[in-house]
């Protein structure tokens, strides 16, 4: 199976005390016990899945660190690791130290940025998000990475969105389910898109693992064309709560790096 839906393990990061902290100086109101208990039930809901998942301690230097997956792209037993907004810079530290037990590590050249929630595998393509988190020679290392997997990277601007993947996720089965809007679709080369609804933009950031749709629940009118698109192809929705993870602009596949 295609690797962006045929994971085996997933790492995950658990919630800093510094996360609703950090928010709460800057007038966002986040319940760090609610945070972990919606992370706890992400992780159940990614072993529901069949996947084995590892919880890496937080770090409290770095409030964000919860959203593991920016700090670094994994791909077939290597792991790009990224270039991050400087408030972030040093969390891959310990994503690296952890995936060095399953991966080689592969340093991001001087003057690249990239971070892993610009970055979505669609069957033999990736797509690579330019935006204030990753520049053109943050793709280009990608593509420089990816060049020995034989994978065609593609960039792709999005100027409105945190990164690609707050904007369009790949659902399997050749769709994706994106904003409405989305600057650079005519990038991807798909069969279907399926619209967020326009009052619903955080439901664009969904997860499908094997046979399971991971999708930010409080989403009605998206999660039904969801649930049309997985009733065709024989998927399991699974709406998660992560409404303290979207006040910090991060979503589910933020949450964790599966591979």
């Amino acid at each position: 199976m295609e690797q962006e839906h045929g994971y085996s393990t997933a790492l995950m990061r658990r919630v800093p005390d510094a996360y609703a902290r950090f928010y709460r100086d800057r007038g966002i109101s986040i319940s760090a016990e609610l945070a972990r208990r919606q992370h706890a039930a992400y992780a159940g809901a990614l072993r529901a899945a069949g996947l084995e998942v590892h919880l890496l301690d937080a770090d409290e230097a770095f409030p964000d660190c919860v959203f593991v997956e920016d700090p670094a792209v994994v791909w077939s037993g290597r792991t790009l690791l990224a270039r991050m907004a400087p408030h972030r810079e040093g969390e891959q530290r310990g994503v690296a130290d952890a995936l060095a037990r399953w991966h080689e590590i592969v340093p991001l050249p001087a003057g690249a940025h990239l971070e892993g929630g610009d970055v979505l595998h669609v069957g033999d393509t990736t797509y690579v998000g330019l935006t204030t988190r990753t520049n053109a020679a943050g793709a280009a290392a990608l593509r420089e990475f990816l060049s020995p997997a034989g994978r065609r990277v593609v960039e792709v601007p999005i100027a409105n969105y945190l990164h690609l993947k707050s904007a369009v996720t790949y659902l399997g089965n050749g769709a994706l389910v994106a904003v409405p809007g989305c600057e650079g679709l005519d990038a991807f080369d798909v069969d279907e898109v399926v619209l967020a609804d326009a009052a619903e933009p955080v439901a664009a950031n969904s997860l499908r693992v094997g046979s399971h749709l991971l999708t930010p629940a409080g989403n009605p009118r998206t999660e039904a064309r969801l649930r049309a698109f997985a009733g065709r192809h024989g998927v399991e929705v699974v709406p998660l709560d992560v409404s303290e993870f979207e006040k910090g602009e991060g979503s589910l596949t933020c949450l964790s790096i599966r591979w």
